[in-house]
């Protein structure tokens, strides 16, 4: 007897497949997480100086379309003679702000830290003598203390950690160089990207299409559009608001007169680009610093870091960054928690966007299934309350029966 397969059953056949293979692959995994995470570790060491170079060349990108189309577009130029010279403007462009920003701040920053650590010893001395003071004043015995010590073999981690800076001195050397190598080659990769922008584009835009059903590769290619707007929106805007942050924090450290207020600032305004946690990271330096110069003063700078951190999540940030990213404050603070603990500090600042996008794919793909179903969420919530209220009605016969009875 022949079977006829009809199309119904050859979507249900390949829905199954695909089910089955993606469970596959999630069981594997899991089963096999380490393995494949020193795995993508590994490509991501090997492809960091193309990873960075994308990231110069998003940031670019719009740079050299400025200088490219108002500042080039009328001189008698050939179009790949103006998008060269564009693409290196802007990569100069940013070399010159970069290196602007930093010939203004590296020298204050090594003041600041010259200066703290000339008057270390003070500082000391008059930390010593405030946990004196203390143990005086509370009639603490000093053999209490000498015991504590000793059960805590400080003496021994001291010079555990002296005998070991030396090899680390020797890695961070190696890490640097490798780190300005990594740097200097993704400027070039970046550099390229920006000047084949097109070409490149041109490719994975075939690959999309040639591998993907036409629905689908639209789908995704939309989704990409919309992850560089979102991207773009949320570096730009959290740099902006970073950047005032950082001022606000320097003008009130002058004015409230805490000791170096620059590197503080620096510590509080760089960092404030990490969502949520980024101005509480930024305060633990100075109020360590603080601490050891005066405990008072530290107390001061954590209640003006958590009244600026205020400001900034409700007022400042929202006036700036508006609701571009299109999530909900759980959704946030759930990506600052995961691509922190993935990825660290990196990961603590990109998992944001990257979870935006994911956010608005699902959003996306939700609408779409209604759509097809030919619902909609004021229907499904008018449905769910004449449910509820038909339960309800249900549940109060019965009592009503029961207390008859």
């Amino acid at each position: 007897m022949k079977i006829k397969i009809t199309q119904e059953m050859r979507k249900k056949m390949w829905m199954a497949i695909i089910v089955i293979a993606a469970g596959i692959t999630i069981f594997f995994a899991f089963d096999k997480f380490s393995l494949l995470w020193n795995g993508i570790k590994s490509i991501c060491s090997l492809t960091t100086p193309f990873i960075l170079g994308f990231a110069i060349a998003f940031l670019l990108n719009k740079p050299m379309e400025f200088i490219e189309h108002k500042l080039l577009g009328k001189l008698p130029l050939k179009k790949e003679h103006r998008r060269n010279i564009a693409a290196i403007l802007a990569v100069l462009l940013g070399i010159i702000i970069v290196g602007a920003f930093l010939a203004m701040l590296i020298p204050q920053l090594m003041e600041s830290i010259l200066s703290l650590v000339k008057a270390f010893p003070g500082y000391m001395e008059d930390t010593q003598e405030f946990i004196n003071d203390f143990i005086e004043e509370n009639g603490i015995a000093a053999e209490e203390i000498t015991k504590m010590l000793s059960q805590n073999n400080l003496l021994t981690r001291m010079t555990e950690f002296v005998t070991d800076a030396v090899p680390k001195m020797l890695k961070y050397t190696y890490q640097f160089g490798s780190t300005l190598l990594d740097i200097v080659l993704g400027i070039m990769s970046g550099l390229y990207m920006l000047i084949d922008k097109e070409r490149l584009m041109g490719y994975a835009k075939r690959i999309n299409y040639a591998l993907f059903p036409i629905e689908i590769a639209e789908y995704l290619h939309r989704m990409t559009l919309a992850s560089g707007d979102i991207f773009n929106n949320f570096i730009v805007g959290k740099a902006i608001d970073s950047l005032i942050i950082g001022i606000l924090c320097y003008i009130g450290s002058l004015i409230f007169q805490f000791p170096y207020a620059l590197l503080l600032s620096v510590f509080v305004g760089v960092t404030n680009m990490i969502p949520v946690f980024g101005p509480f990271i930024g305060a633990v330096p100075g109020i360590v610093i603080l601490f050891i110069i005066h405990p008072i003063t530290a107390l001061y700078f954590a209640l003006f870091i958590f009244v600026l951190q205020q400001f900034d999540g409700n007022i400042l940030g929202p006036l700036i960054l508006g609701d571009k990213l299109g999530l909900p404050s759980i959704g946030i603070l759930f990506s600052v928690c995961v691509g922190g603990g993935l990825f660290g500090i990196i990961g603590m600042f990109i998992g944001v966007p990257c979870f935006a996008v994911i956010y608005a794919a699902v959003r996306e793909f939700v609408n779409y299934r209604l759509k097809q179903k030919k619902l909609s969420l004021e229907q499904l919530s008018f449905q769910a309350q004449k449910d509820a209220k038909q339960k309800e009605e249900e549940f109060e016969e019965i009592i009503r029966d029961d207390e008859s009875e």
